[in-house]
């Protein structure tokens, strides 16, 4: 039998929501979760489940934005269909790459007018998730546990 934290693990790997991305934005949005996965491959991911399970949604979120970015030029936007989990990735990058200064003040005026927009849909969408099946989803990837090499 699952616990609660499992289930919901497994619900938000299993879900899928829908994002609207603006075209423009999508090689910014590359280059941020190139650079996330950057830093994140200088972890010890052997024997943290959480930093192992970020990767996984974030090299997921990255073949699924390459893919976008090979739809038709004339669209100026285009639907992402994510997990839950990949989506508190872009989540994560969208919310500190806007809210930190010195990141949106290297984008173009054009650019950051849009990433701003595309950043107030996150948080609308962050905010009709259930704020207590986020942090059991959280709890659970930093509480899990490596026995002997083997996940527990």
């Amino acid at each position: 039998m699952f616990t609660k934290a499992e289930e919901i693990y497994s619900k938000f790997n299993e879900e899928n929501i829908q994002i609207m991305i603006p075209k423009k934005l999508l090689f910014t949005l590359l280059q941020q979760v190139d650079r996330l996965l950057e830093l994140l491959s200088n972890e010890e991911v052997a024997s943290n489940f959480a930093t192992y399970d970020y990767i996984s949604n974030a090299e997921m979120l990255m073949v699924k934005l390459y893919i976008l970015s090979a739809e038709p030029y004339n669209q100026k936007e285009v639907i992402l269909e994510t997990s839950i989990a990949e989506f508190l990735v872009i989540r994560d990058l969208v919310f500190c790459n806007y809210t930190l200064p010195h990141l949106r003040g290297k984008m173009r005026p054009s650019i950051c007018k849009a990433y701003k927009d595309f950043y107030d849909e996150i948080e609308d969408i962050f905010g009709m998730l259930d704020s207590n099946e986020v942090n059991t989803y959280w709890n659970y990837l930093k509480n899990y546990k490596f026995e002997g090499g083997m996940l527990q």
